[in-house]
């Protein structure tokens, strides 16, 4: 009930450009991030010294843009920014793309940072299709990843680790999801801040946000 609580919560912020929130559903405007890195989705159970534990991105194999096998994982460690996209999407998505763009170049050449662009139309957005779409948009493709693959493991991607506020579904031919959210995770992969990427002024305070986590270790 917490899960779906949370999702209707998620449902209005993404419906609403100029607001963010926390985990009590508190809205905040974008101004200094600070405020909003918070954890998300707290586990039940605690750790060995009794910490709290929250939920963590699970490792995938997955593919990327240059064919080679990608894992989920393979970026823990960095300071990460997520969104799932399409290539021939002639809605948000090539606004969302146009603000990453915005990200990579304030991070440009951080080793410790990574975007990674998940498709949702992977039966059309090949690898090849992939990197056709990063050519197009100047996307340096050691910092930022495009990913396809198997439906089933992007939607289940979507939303159960990543928890995007998009209708049920089984990942099946008929199944579509779209959402304008985009992610931001820490070095444990834990979620740290959802951000409406098509708006500038959403994108200015995520890329403060990720500066302030690139501070911390």
């Amino acid at each position: 009930m917490r899960a779906v609580a949370f999702l209707s919560l998620l449902f209005f912020v993404s419906c609403n450009p100029n607001s963010s929130t926390t985990p009590s559903g508190d809205s905040v405007n974008y101004t200094s991030g600070i405020t909003r890195l918070m954890l998300y989705y707290p586990l039940d159970s605690t750790g060995a010294n009794g910490e709290k534990l929250y939920r963590t991105i699970p490792d995938v194999e997955l593919t990327a843009q240059n064919g080679k096998p990608f894992h989920t994982n393979s970026v823990k460690g960095k300071i990460v920014v997520t969104d799932f996209f399409f290539a021939s999407c002639q809605g948000p998505c090539p606004r969302m793309t146009n603000q990453l763009t915005r990200v990579q170049q304030a991070l440009r050449g951080d080793t410790n940072f990574r975007i990674v662009s998940y498709t949702v139309d992977p039966a059309r957005d090949t690898a090849n299709a992939l990197n056709e779409y990063a050519l197009r948009f100047k996307a340096d493709t050691a910092q930022w990843k495009f990913i396809t693959g198997d439906k089933k493991k992007l939607y289940d991607l979507a939303r159960y680790s990543y928890f995007l506020p998009v209708d049920s579904g089984d990942g099946g031919p008929e199944d579509f999801i779209h959402s304008d959210q985009v992610i931001l995770l820490d070095r444990d992969t834990h979620i740290r801040g959802y951000y409406s990427g098509t708006d500038s002024a959403a994108i200015d305070s995520l890329i403060v946000d990720i500066k302030t986590l690139l501070k911390q270790r």
